[in-house]
């Protein structure tokens, strides 16, 4: 209980900030301050929740990410379930994949370029988000 508490402190601290600033700019803060400050405050220190039940990250292969791509979608395909790609918001290029949850270790393993056999689909599906991630630049001597 207490280490929950202190991880939740910095969150508490940011609010008790924002509303003291809201306090701090009128003399009654309004209830739309409020709910601004803490929706601002909320904005910045509160991470973005996750959309998937899991996250695969690729390492991308030589300039051709596009094939890639449509590689992990085929596996979806295979595996009973569909997919479809984007760019997401930090440019990265983004597979969303739906895969009945029966088949979800095979097209894992697919990624990996193994082999299993694939179950029969399911009505459960698992939701999985493959990024593929180009290798971080190497820094100049």
């Amino acid at each position: 209980m207490r280490i929950a508490l202190f991880r939740k402190l910095p969150i508490a601290v940011a609010l008790a900030a924002s509303v003291a600033g809201c306090h701090r700019q009128t003399a009654t803060p309004s209830i739309d301050d409020l709910t601004n400050a803490l929706e601002q405050t909320a904005e910045k220190t509160l991470p973005a929740p996750s959309l998937t039940n899991e996250q695969i990250i690729l390492p991308a292969q030589s300039g051709n990410t596009n094939a890639q791509a449509s590689d992990v979608i085929a596996a979806a395909t295979a595996a009973g379930g569909v997919a479809i790609r984007s760019v997401n918001a930090q440019g990265q290029l983004s597979i969303l994949a739906t895969i009945p949850e029966n088949n979800a270790q095979a097209f894992k393993a697919a990624l990996r370029h193994e082999k299993p056999p694939m179950d029969s689909p399911a009505p459960t599906t698992t939701l999985i988000e493959i990024l593929i991630e180009n290798p971080a630049p190497s820094p100049s001597p």
